[in-house]
C-alpha cells in the first residue's frame, strides 16, 4: 500500500483510494512495481528499462517517460507538482510515498 493505493502484485491489480480498480497496461504495471519496490530512491531511466523491458530498448527509447506520464495521470499525481512520482533532474525518478507491505 502507498498513499491510499493498494497494489496487488499477485493479481496484477491496482485499487484506488476510493476502492475502484485502475486499469494499467502491462508496461505501466511493471513500472509501478519497480518503483514501489524501491521507494524513496532515485532510479535512472536505464535501471527502469532494465527492470521493465529487459534492456531490449534503444538508447533513445522514451517508453519509460511515456509510461510514467500515463501512470502519473492514473494515480492522479499533479504533473506540475507530483507528490507520488517525482522527477529528479539529471538523476531519474523517485517514488516518494512510504510503502507498507501487507499480507492477505
Amino acid at each position: 500500500m502507498f498513499a491510499g493505493w493498494h497494489l496487488d502484485v499477485g493479481s496484477r491489480q491496482l485499487t484506488g483510494p476510493e476502492g475502484g480498480l485502475v486499469e494499467l497496461t502491462g508496461g505501466e504495471f511493471d513500472l509501478l512495481v519497480a518503483l514501489v519496490t524501491h521507494p524513496q530512491r532515485v532510479l535512472t531511466r536505464d535501471q527502469l528499462l532494465d527492470w521493465t523491458r529487459g534492456r531490449d530498448a534503444g538508447p533513445y527509447d522514451r517508453t519509460i517517460d511515456v509510461q510514467l506520464s500515463r501512470l502519473r495521470r492514473k494515480l492522479n499525481d499533479d504533473p506540475k507538482a507530483p507528490a507520488i512520482i517525482r522527477t529528479v533532474r539529471g538523476g531519474g525518478y523517485l517514488f516518494a510515498p512510504r510503502v507498507e507491505e501487507t499480507r492477505t
